[in-house]
């Protein structure tokens, strides 16, 4: 795929933020995308997961799963009975949390969790926190959670959104498993092409989508 080819709708993305690691900006989608040449090898995108504080003993990482829990899931997704945590990471807390609260909850991660079999499956509530952001393939996977997104389940979904800063200066964007980056825009795009309603869209980095068919 040409280095320039929006990696969610295949537009042709403008470059931005001279230097390296370079970036482009779709000018269709507004998703922001990494050059290709400065893409971790899976190895190496592994081992810096290994040292995330991901566990219930993080007090700091707890607390914002629940705050996820109480502004994303609590209000659209009450009497689900069934989920999944989608990208868990080595410590799968929030499947935990939700457990807790009556949830039967699966939780999958390419490189920790991998072991789910999804054939025939379909999830009334979908949580996909702090994952949107280390996609290669973020329509790919937005096929795969339509695919088994229950008929108006839910969607909620964490990733920090561009556009709320100056994006040659953005913390955001120095861990280098981070490569590409969501606005309010670009989930608007998303909601009407895999034919999503949103149901909540904060200012910094919650969107909750309902499927619609």
């Amino acid at each position: 795929m040409p280095a320039d080819k929006c990696w969610l709708c295949k537009a042709t993305a403008l470059p931005i933020a001279e230097g390296r690691p370079a970036y482009y900006q779709c000018p269709s989608c507004d998703l922001i995308f990494i050059d290709q040449n400065y893409i971790l090898s899976q190895d190496e995108e592994k081992e810096r997961y290994l040292f995330h504080d991901n566990s219930l003993d993080n007090k700091g990482y707890v607390s914002m799963f629940k705050s996820f829990i109480d502004k994303a899931v609590t209000p659209y997704a009450g009497g689900v009975k069934k989920g999944l945590d989608f990208g868990c990471g080595p410590g799968p807390v929030l499947s935990k949390l939700l457990s807790d609260r009556g949830i039967e909850m699966e939780h999958y991660d390419p490189y920790f969790y991998n072991n789910v079999k999804f054939d025939g499956k379909e999830y009334h509530l979908i949580t996909a926190t702090e994952v949107f952001e280390h996609l290669r393939r973020p329509d790919q996977v937005l096929h795969f959670l339509k695919k088994h997104l229950a008929p108006e389940g839910i969607l909620a979904v964490m990733t920090l959104f561009h556009g709320n800063s100056d994006f040659t200066s953005w913390w955001y964007k120095l861990d280098p498993t981070h490569i590409c980056f969501y606005s309010h825009k670009t989930f608007h795009w998303i909601a009407e092409h895999y034919n999503f309603s949103i149901l909540y869209l904060d200012s910094k980095n919650i969107c909750v989508l309902q499927n619609s068919c």
